[in-house]
């Protein structure tokens, strides 16, 4: 079940009054998955009296909550709001992070942070095929030493690119693309008008030369998400971003109309 959310993150009242009618069905939830700082796809960071309030209503249910912390890094201001995990006294909040957003996305290194009841559970069925010692051992040794000078220079990197492809949007498609200035990501959660159907854009757009996320894939409300797209201005150049718009906005102009 996918919980709303809205410029603060996830609507805490929408997930209490969906945990209330689960259970007057008699369906216990597993666990809360929450991406609470830079959600994918919004960019958006949960509050700290948000934080608490999931907490409280979380202990008050009986569930663990499954933390994706892995864009947290990534906050333009480098400050960020306290993890769940660290926030919880009941050892209910499994935190997870990764180094494939901030040193290399082909470094698949994770990690998780849960306590002995459930670290000891996971360790025998535990393998790693996907992230080989050596890598491990390299990111190690890099961290000690450069990760804390490395994070500024990203960010700063990240942040122009985000201006420029928000520059590129403005120019190319005026107010017909909706969205708002994100805290923090690789990412950008564009709104088109509603005639625009991102499924049947997707393909369009590659045979121009131009990679976008249809919002459909990144929400469980695929009719909400049928005009959004998923912007994501990590690997790219500026001038790469600038020409991309471009072309998107040339193939929505002919395929939709958009914008006019």
């Amino acid at each position: 079940m996918g919980i709303p959310l809205d410029r603060d993150g996830l609507r805490i009242v929408a997930l209490s009054n969906a945990l209330a009618e689960l259970k007057q069905k008699g369906i216990r939830p597993k666990y809360i998955y929450t991406i609470p700082t830079v959600q994918n796809p919004t960019a958006t960071i949960l509050p700290l009296a948000r934080r608490e309030a999931l907490l409280k209503l979380v202990a008050e249910y009986g569930l663990p909550v499954f933390e994706d912390d892995c864009y947290a890094d990534l906050s333009w201001s480098g400050e960020r709001p306290p993890a769940l995990y660290a926030m919880s006294d009941l050892g209910n909040v499994i935190y997870i992070g990764s180094f494939s957003k901030t040193i290399a996305p082909a470094l698949r290194v994770g990690y998780i942070v849960a306590p002995w009841s459930i670290l000891s559970r996971m360790l025998a069925i535990k393998t790693d095929a996907g992230s080989g010692a050596l890598e491990q051992m390299v990111l190690a040794e890099y961290c000690t030493e450069h990760f804390s000078k490395h994070l500024p220079v990203l960010r700063r990197s990240l942040r122009a690119k985000l201006e420029t492809l928000m520059e590129s949007l403005r120019e190319h498609f005026g107010a017909a693309a909706e969205f708002d200035d994100p805290q923090g990501g690789i990412f950008l959660w564009v709104k088109l008008p509603d005639g625009v159907d991102a499924l049947k854009l997707y393909p369009l757009a590659l045979a121009a030369g131009v990679a976008i996320n249809p919002g459909p894939e990144w929400s469980v409300n695929k009719a909400h998400a049928k005009s959004h797209l998923r912007l994501c201005f990590a690997n790219l150049s500026h001038e790469e971003i600038s020409q991309g718009i471009a072309g998107l906005a040339e193939v929505c102009r002919r395929e939709f109309g958009v914008p006019a």
